[in-house]
């Protein structure tokens, strides 16, 4: 296994600046287009390959791809917050349907129960016979 390094310093995808290629075999001759046998230096932050220099070389912090680039990723980061913010209100407002649900429910139960005592309640207050011998009955 050959590994290449492919680099293309004008994408605005910081990935495409510096990226590891592996290969089953060593490549012959001339290398394709942006394609690199040398490995950039570990202690680059955003490697790319400079044709003036023929090599490789820190990308400027102030270039434009490399202003896309840290937009971009703020965007996608943005993007992932408001996804996750969506997704925890959409979770939200289901709670609070199914919060709603039950105070209906327990509002309509406490109704019936209501009416259940007030028909009770007329049951037990009408008026009792005492004529039997000091028993009660009801009418």
């Amino acid at each position: 296994m050959e590994i290449y390094y492919y680099s293309d310093p004008t994408s605005s995808d910081v990935r495409m600046h510096h990226m590891e290629m592996q290969v089953p075999e060593k490549i012959e001759g001339e290398l394709p287009w942006r394609w690199h046998a040398e490995k950039p230096d570990e202690s680059m932050v955003d490697p790319i390959w400079d044709l003036k220099t023929n090599g490789w070389v820190e990308n400027d912090p102030n270039s434009k791809t490399q202003i896309i680039a840290n937009l971009q990723d703020k965007i996608e980061t943005q993007a992932k917050q408001l996804e996750k913010v969506n997704k925890d209100q959409s979770n939200t407002t289901q709670s609070l349907t199914t919060i709603e649900q039950d105070q209906k429910d327990m509002q309509k139960q406490q109704g019936d129960m209501l009416k259940l005592m007030a028909l009770m309640n007329q049951k037990l207050s009408k008026p009792t016979d005492t004529t039997n011998g000091g028993t009660t009955t009801n009418a």
